[in-house]
């Protein structure tokens, strides 16, 4: 049987594991809806995004030449560990990087000055200090966050780490146009970087003599320490480049530096010997491979095959359909099951008819049988009502719409919406098509005349969340970019959020109360079991409302060789399988 990894809290992703496949283009659009760009910023920013990567130069951009592999202190070193990646790779730039593939390879290389603890389940989620000497101090007005840097830090070419490589790298952000400069617009002075892509933010003041960093914000902002956690806030030298630098890396501050690259073919990295766990507190490990070699695979089929053979040691992608069963009973006990935080779900818009009436809205969830769609997923996935997955601390399980076909059909014709016409949105990828192709069924079962519509995913995402498109109803997914409540409920459905184009609201929810609620716990800063308890609450009353009919949690899978020691496996609850721990036998 399958492994499944069991997690128990809040399972988190500032971007979603590696196995979850999307576009660039998508990844992309839907970043600049959550930020609220203009369309011209955000075509922008998809420029920088899904642009093909530059020959960088300059001081900093050759940090990264060949170094000694010294032995991490006290861990189960071996010499190499190789991994059957696919061709998602955006950027190795921490500036740019946003794709789940990338982020994965670059996170043991490029520390933050705060970042999560490298444990399974819902400690994962721990924000540390990692360059920083103690988590922030936050003022009273919770707008002001003040850290120290670490003494004695270097990169891997040598340079001292300083203060001041902070503030230049999220200035550098912004004059790269990086996918992460949003995440910083709440900072006073941001505003003219954005709008020049470049110059001073005057509220991030570095002292290089005493390390402290000073960074002011407009208003308080409760997620701004995942903010800080993130890869897009990990320092580099000043003196960076402000172009891509993928294929002439940045010198490291992690256990790793990427020692070569070739797009589309091969990733090296070889330890940092520069790198001292101890120095970090144990928040990172020292790493337990000498080498890590990510061989660019294109085939889903191939990477399985090579896995096998032991050519590689970890497949992290998603096993063909007509090879997971034979692989499940010949190799069970090296496949790991592992849920990210995730939410498939229906949008209805509540501006448009007939889903501008609750009881149609309420139909819809007492009409679809939610365990019939884990069926169409192959069964890798778990059925729910609610809006937050259930890794969350503040995840309580609803029992609001139990499957009912009379209820929903006598929901219909109170509402007088019998024979209504609906079209049903969606766009080409995966198995997401047959989820609406059922739910259209499911519509014309409970009175409704609906039909489906399916848009390329390249431009779906775009196209569900313009005002002009008027999208009744559709599919959407939500992989969670960083472990927050906000980022489901701030992005997705408070209604101060939406906007006539780059929409990421696509049910048009907007409600007052729940939009108070929402900004009220934005300005707290620690999840608390109160805070936890009322973000529960919120869910409950959006689904009272019923903009959405979630559906199901999906399950991803990650394949090892028998080399592999699996009793170090640990699936980090941000970026996935951490390469950094793993055990060979």
């Amino acid at each position: 049987m399958f492994d499944y990894l069991t997690q128990d809290g809040l399972f988190t992703s500032i971007s979603m594991p590696p196995v979850v496949r999307a576009a660039c283009m998508e990844r992309l659009t839907r970043l600049t809806r959550w930020l609220g760009l203009v369309p011209l910023a955000a075509l922008a920013l998809v420029a920088a995004g899904c642009g093909g990567a530059s020959n960088a130069g300059g001081p900093a951009a050759a940090a990264a030449a060949p170094v000694a592999t010294p032995k991490a202190s006290g861990g189960p070193t071996f010499p190499v560990f190789r991994v059957a990646e696919d061709t998602s790779i955006d950027y190795l730039d921490p500036g740019l990087t946003y794709s789940p593939e990338g982020l994965n390879v670059i996170w043991n290389v490029y520390l933050p000055l705060l970042g999560y603890r490298h444990v399974n389940g819902a400690g994962g989620a721990t924000i540390v200090p990692y360059l920083a000497r103690a988590l922030p101090k936050v003022s009273a007005d919770g707008r002001t966050y003040t850290l120290v840097l670490r003494s004695g830090l270097k990169y891997s070419n040598g340079q001292p780490v300083k203060a001041s490589d902070f503030k230049a790298t999220v200035e550098r952000d912004f004059k790269l146009d990086s996918p992460g400069a949003g995440y910083f617009y709440n900072i006073v002075g941001a505003d003219a970087a954005r709008k020049t892509k470049g110059g001073h933010i005057s509220g991030i003041v570095a002292n290089d003599a005493t390390g402290k960093i000073s960074i002011t914000l407009k208003t308080p902002q409760g997620d701004f320490a995942n903010v800080l956690a993130s890869e897009f806030a990990a320092p580099v030298p000043a003196n960076a480049p402000t172009s891509d630098t993928s294929t002439h890396p940045l010198p490291a501050t992690g256990p790793y530096v990427i020692q070569s690259y070739a797009p589309n073919k091969q990733i090296v990295e070889v330890r940092n010997p520069q790198f001292h766990a101890a120095r970090l507190g144990g928040n990172v490990p020292a790493g337990n491979p000498d080498k890590v070699i990510w061989d660019i695979v294109g085939d889903a089929a191939s990477a399985l095959q090579r896995t096998t053979a032991g050519q590689d040691d970890w497949d992290p992608q998603a096993i063909p359909a007509n090879s997971l069963a034979e692989t499940e009973a010949k190799y069970g006990d090296q496949l790991k099951v592992y849920t990210p935080p995730n939410t498939y779900y229906f949008f209805m818009n509540t501006r448009v008819a007939p889903f501008d009436k609750l009881k149609v809205r309420q139909a819809v969830n007492y009409a679809i049988d939610r365990n019939a769609l884990v069926a169409i997923y192959g069964g890798l996935a778990s059925p729910t009502e609610n809006i937050l997955p259930p890794t969350y601390p503040s995840y309580t399980k609803h029992s609001l719409y139990r499957h009912d076909l009379a209820k929903a059909r006598k929901l219909i014709k109170q509402a007088g919406a019998t024979g209504a016409h609906v079209t049903v949105w969606n766009h080409d990828r995966g198995l997401d098509p047959k989820a609406t192709e059922y739910l259209v069924k499911v519509l014309d079962s409970i009175g409704l005349k609906a039909k489906q519509h399916i848009v390329t995913s390249a431009v779906y995402w775009a196209t569900v969340g313009n005002e002009a498109t008027n999208a009744q109803i559709g599919f959407a997914d939500w992989f969670q970019d960083y472990p927050h409540p906000l980022d489901w409920f701030d992005v997705l459905l408070n209604g101060e959020r939406i906007t006539k184009t780059y929409n990421n609201n696509y049910a048009n929810f907007n409600d007052k109360v729940v939009n108070a609620e929402i900004d009220d716990l934005n300005k707290q800063p620690i999840p608390t079991s109160p805070v936890n308890s009322r973000w529960a609450s919120l869910d409950r009353q959006i689904m009272l409302q019923a903009p959405w009919a979630p559906f199901l949690n999906r399950e991803f899978t990650d394949y090892f060789n028998a080399k592999v020691d699996l009793g170090c496996y640990v699936n980090q609850v941000v970026y996935g399988f951490d390469y950094s721990t793993i055990c060979m036998r």
